[in-house]
């Protein structure tokens, strides 16, 4: 998602800062509301759903071929996150806002990125389990076209809660580059729907979907782009009003290709194969939720002064995050090496992020 520029000049800005600028703390904030949502988002798709299903990349191929593969890559994330995370509390305490904002943004991905190994590993042990059947895949994939619609509604959200003086080119080119990624994959996830669907109206509705979708889209990109060269609140209310449109043709055209008809049928799982899922997915979710609290943790120092009578306990709460982050990578790494839970772990969908 996009984020504020954070060239070298920013860099030493908040180097020679020690309690970071009020435009560092509001950009880091803004950035923590970002990555938490994403990584939320992301959890409740995958670790939090009733359903069993692989996990595909962009270009429509699994993540990795074999469980083998998963586990190997789910725990190099671990190590990475625990490098990032240790890095974020030490940019923290020299204050450099911004750099804890470029680390955090990263961070999101890599969770991301553990979340859909995590919960392809978890969909490959359970299906490898006797009694348990394959997921029948169908005209489109839930997980990524739920994923767009966010990345658009953030993108859009980001833009109208943003004064005028805070919309530097930088944080606009980001935000329009963002929403048209998003909007290309669906309109490409939409036409392979189109072209594959028996159902005459089915086919007709989602090239029509993503007609609308696009008309929204050229619209309301045109405005981020005369709000950029010719900066005014008569121009920004523009984007506004027209990331309204946007955002409803995005959620009518997900809508309507998330119906159960398009969908496919998901794996049938047998008791053991659960079991084995639940470990997984529990571990995973052990990590998340462990990365949301230290997002939470950010977001509070950085919306506080340092002088405020909190922040003691806010800076303890941090490293307290921090440590079940470790905690939680622990649990994930020993669940996918053993196939089991290393401790009693909730059923899924008993929890959310939230």
């Amino acid at each position: 998602m996009a984020s504020g520029g954070s060239g070298k000049s920013a860099s030493e800005g908040s180097a020679s800062t020690p309690g970071g600028s009020l435009q560092q703390r509001k950009r880091l904030s803004s950035v923590c509301d970002t990555c938490k949502g994403k990584m939320q988002l992301v959890a409740d798709l995958l670790l939090l759903s009733s359903e069993t299903r692989p996990v595909m990349t962009s270009e429509g191929v699994a993540v990795a071929d074999t469980f083998d593969q998963c586990r190997d890559t789910v725990i190099a994330r671990t190590k990475e996150l625990s490098i990032l995370t240790h890095d974020i509390q030490s940019q923290l305490n020299m204050g450099r806002f911004t750099e804890v904002g470029d680390r955090l943004l990263e961070m999101a991905d890599l969770v991301v990125s553990l979340t859909e190994c995590s919960a392809h590993a978890a969909y490959l042990a359970a299906v490898e389990t006797a009694g348990s059947q394959p997921c029948l895949p169908g005209l489109v994939d839930r997980y990524k076209v739920t994923r767009c619609r966010h990345e658009v509604e953030q993108s859009c959200g980001v833009l109208r809660v943003t004064p005028l003086p805070d919309l530097t080119p930088q944080l606009l080119l980001e935000l329009s580059q963002n929403i048209s990624t998003n909007l290309k994959t669906l309109t490409d996830i939409s036409s392979l729907a189109s072209e594959r669907s028996r159902d005459r109206f089915a086919k007709e509705q989602f090239k029509l979907s993503v007609k609308s979708m696009s008309t929204s889209g050229t619209a309301f990109l045109a405005c981020v782009k005369e709000v950029k060269t010719q900066p005014s609140e008569l121009t920004r209310n523009r984007c506004v009003l027209f990331s309204a449109a946007l955002v409803q043709a995005v959620s009518a055209l997900v809508g309507f290709a998330t119906e159960p008809q398009f969908l496919g049928r998901a794996a049938s799982i047998s008791t053991d194969g659960k079991g084995v899922q639940t470990a997984v997915l529990g571990g995973a979710m052990s990590v998340v939720s462990a990365c949301v609290l230290l997002t939470q943790g950010l977001r509070d120092v950085a919306q506080h002064p340092e002088s405020s009578s909190k922040m003691a306990d806010y800076r303890e709460r941090l490293r307290n995050s921090a440590c079940a982050v470790s905690d939680g990578c622990t649990l994930l790494t020993q669940a996918l090496r053993e196939r089991s839970s290393p401790r009693t772990l909730p059923p899924v969908n008993s929890h959310s992020v939230n």
